[in-house]
């Protein structure tokens, strides 16, 4: 009897973990992700944008002009290689819809995922100072910043977000549809009408340059010489980051992300100190799919 109790609970756990999975088969959809397009986009995302370009050139070697001492730039999350073929990343990520920083020159991009293989498109989820927390579509092919940014009202939480694990979270798909003209299309999962809505298409050559993706935490802090510790440690505590059920599409097969195709980056095992918040805690319930930083 107890045996088959066992048998039983494992099933029900099994089908659990199907049915919290991303919808990787549900059907598509015709419907469009609302949100701010053009000239109005820029705008919506303010300081926030530039910022961003500047990190991504950084990371890209490229020479920018020096940050003020105060700032940082840390980052840490799985980063998918070229050398995996993927041509496809599908994840579930948390929204903090009510995080505001208390200083200006500050940004939290978390998370913020762009497929390996030159894809044309980042989605970025950005909480600032200006604004409130906003996801953003970053054409990386055409303009080179935010294509689409879409609020994180109650609009988009009816629509696009679930409880994952304790908090709302989307889940975003991004595919290459044609590899010759490296054409992409990043969607949100419509959880009322259980399809995807397109968030943004795009194609051409990926001006980041850099072969590797990732689905990352990142900031761009300031440390309140004060008390040493960055002010987004204190604006977000208590707060949650995370990323789940993680996956590559290889071979037309999605694939979870594990140590080998996406490894942590720059470290498996972050140290707070160099975040300059002594409370952050970075987990890895799963390797490395599903990674996960509190406050």
């Amino acid at each position: 009897m107890r045996k088959l109790f066992a048998l039983l609970t494992s099933a029900l756990a099994a089908a659990a973990v199907v049915a919290g999975s991303p919808p990787v088969s549900a059907a598509p959809g015709s419907g469009v992700v609302p949100g701010l397009t053009g000239a109005a986009a820029k705008a919506a995302a303010g300081t926030a944008a530039d910022k961003f370009l500047k990190l991504r050139r950084e990371k890209a070697g490229r020479s920018v002009k020096p940050r003020i001492d105060a700032q940082q730039h840390t980052f840490w999350g799985p980063e998918p290689q070229l050398s995996s073929g993927a041509d496809g990343i599908l994840v579930t990520h948390s929204v903090v819809p009510d995080l505001r920083l208390s200083n200006s020159a500050d940004v939290v991009y978390a998370p913020t995922v762009k497929p390996t293989g030159h894809s044309c498109i980042e989605v970025v989820t950005a909480y600032g100072l200006d604004q409130g927390g906003q996801v953003w579509a970053w054409d990386w092919c055409g303009t080179v910043g935010p294509a689409k940014v879409v609020p994180l009202d109650s609009s988009f939480l009816s629509n696009y977000t679930s409880t994952v694990d304790g908090h709302p979270a989307f889940t975003v798909q991004e595919v290459q549809a044609d590899a010759s003209a490296n054409s992409w299309t990043a969607s949100l999962y419509n959880v009322k009408t259980g399809k995807w809505d397109d968030l943004f298409s795009q194609s051409g050559s990926d001006q980041s340059t850099l072969n590797e993706g990732w689905d990352i935490f990142e900031l761009y802090s300031t440390v309140d010489p004060s008390t040493g510790q960055a002010y987004y440690c204190s604006d977000a505590k208590g707060k949650v980051f995370e990323s789940s059920q993680l996956q590559l599409r290889i071979g037309g097969q999605w694939t979870p992300a594990t140590e080998s195709n996406s490894p942590l980056q720059p470290t498996a095992n972050p140290n707070p100190s160099d975040y300059s918040c002594s409370s952050l805690n970075f987990e890895v319930p799963t390797p490395n799919s599903n990674w996960r930083v509190t406050v």
